[in-house]
C-alpha cells in the first residue's frame, strides 16, 4: 500500500517540478511515509522516476486504445488522440517534456534507456494510427507516419507550453481546436 502511495506523490512531484527540482524528502512527504521506506521501495531517485514514467505511459497508452478500440472515424480517432496528449502535456508537462525530448544529463543509462523505449513505442503507437489514414479512403498524405508521428508530439507540446503561460487568453476548448485543425490541416487530404 505503502508503494502505491509514494507512485502517486512521485507523479504529482515529478509532474509539478522538473525532474532535478524534485526531491526525496517532498516526495515522502507528501506520500506520507518515512524516508526509510520511500528508499526500501526505491533506492534512489532516478529508479524512481523510471517506474513513474513507465506506469504514468502505460495508463496514458491503456486509455487512448480503449478510446480507440471502436470503430469510429479517423478523424474522431485523432481528435480523441489530441485530447489525450494535450491533458498529459498539461496535467504532467514536465514528466512528458522529460519523455518526449532527448535528456541526457542527470540519469543513469537504465533510465535513459527506458526513456528511449518509451518514446519509440508511443511513437510507433502514433504512427500506426496514422498509417490507417493511408488505408482509409486515402486522408492520410502521403508523408511517413514516423515524421508525422514525431510532429504531432512536438506540435502538441509546444502548442501546450505556450498555453501554459497564455492561459488567460484561450480556453483549453480553443487549444484542442486550434491543434486540431494545425494537424488535420497538415497531414490529412481532407477532413469531413
Amino acid at each position: 500500500m505503502s508503494k502505491e502511495r509514494i507512485i502517486k506523490a512521485a507523479i504529482e512531484v515529478f509532474s509539478e517540478n522538473e525532474y532535478h527540482r524534485a526531491s526525496m524528502d517532498e516526495i515522502a512527504l507528501r506520500a506520507q511515509v518515512a524516508k526509510g521506506t520511500l528508499y526500501y521501495n526505491f533506492p534512489g531517485k532516478s529508479q524512481l522516476f523510471k517506474t513513474v514514467v513507465k506506469r504514468t505511459f502505460e495508463d496514458f497508452i491503456r486509455r487512448i486504445k480503449a478510446d480507440l478500440q471502436s470503430s469510429i472515424p479517423l478523424k474522431d480517432k485523432i481528435q480523441q488522440t489530441i485530447r489525450h496528449h494535450l491533458d498529459l502535456f498539461l496535467e504532467s508537462r514536465h514528466l512528458s517534456h522529460i519523455v518526449f525530448n532527448d535528456i541526457s544529463n542527470g540519469f543513469e543509462e537504465d533510465v535513459l534507456d527506458e526513456l528511449k523505449l518509451l518514446r519509440e513505442e508511443h511513437l510507433n503507437f502514433l504512427a500506426t494510427i496514422l498509417e490507417e489514414g493511408k488505408c482509409d479512403e486515402n486522408y492520410l498524405r502521403d508523408l511517413d507516419s514516423h515524421i508525422a508521428a514525431v510532429g504531432m508530439i512536438g506540435t502538441l507540446e509546444s502548442t501546450s507550453k505556450y498555453f501554459l503561460s497564455h492561459q488567460n487568453k484561450y480556453s483549453r476548448d480553443d487549444l484542442e481546436r486550434q491543434v486540431f485543425t494545425m494537424i488535420t490541416m497538415s497531414l490529412f487530404n481532407s477532413i469531413e
